[in-house]
């Protein structure tokens, strides 16, 4: 899905940051696997200090998900998002009541109607601050994986990769001169 894309992809994995990444300061692990017979295009993996593994293609024979989605599998079953559908396998899942102690996920039907009523609020947006730099980070650090072709580990405090000197030049570059920054 839309590796390195900082137009698009954000519209996928922010919905994956909102709800997988309960630690947004514990480490990333990322790898491409370009032989994998499911994708058209490489994909990339994400490993989260979690455990959770996200894989940045879509899940096999699911329609809901690759228009500004994801599918999420679980011990249960699996639920899809996009931004049109969302479905579950078994229905009964999202039948199920939530719990006032389970975790919610933000909503907006408008992404410029939710800006527009957060600066008349000053209340946080949807995707606040955070979210969106911890989502673009994996989108960043995914296309450095991508680009080296080999496993790297995001230290999202630090913002760099744990001993790997030659990734950690590729998250900056020298600008031409008279531009400095």
């Amino acid at each position: 899905m839309f590796i390195g894309d900082v137009n698009w992809a954000p519209h996928h994995y922010d919905i994956i940051q909102w709800t997988i990444n309960p630690d947004p300061k514990a480490p990333i692990e990322v790898w491409t696997d370009p032989q994998d017979e499911r994708a058209k295009d490489i994909v990339v993996h994400y490993r989260y200090h979690s455990g959770v593994v996200v894989h940045s293609i879509g899940y096999p024979g699911e329609p809901v998900g690759p228009d500004g989605g994801a599918c999420f599998v679980g011990t249960e079953g699996r639920i899809a998002v996009d931004r049109s559908n969302l479905v579950s396998y078994p229905a009964r899942i999202l039948q199920e009541p939530l719990l006032p102690t389970d975790a919610r996920v933000p909503h907006a039907t408008s992404h410029s109607g939710n800006f527009l009523e957060c600066v008349r609020s000053r209340h946080l947006t949807v995707c606040e601050p955070e979210t969106a730099v911890y989502t673009m980070n994996a989108i960043l650090i995914g296309g450095i994986s991508l680009a080296l072709q080999r496993r790297l580990t995001w230290d999202p405090v630090k913002l760099q990769f744990q001993g790997d000197d030659e990734a950690n030049r590729l998250l900056s570059y020298t600008p031409r001169p008279p531009w400095r920054v």
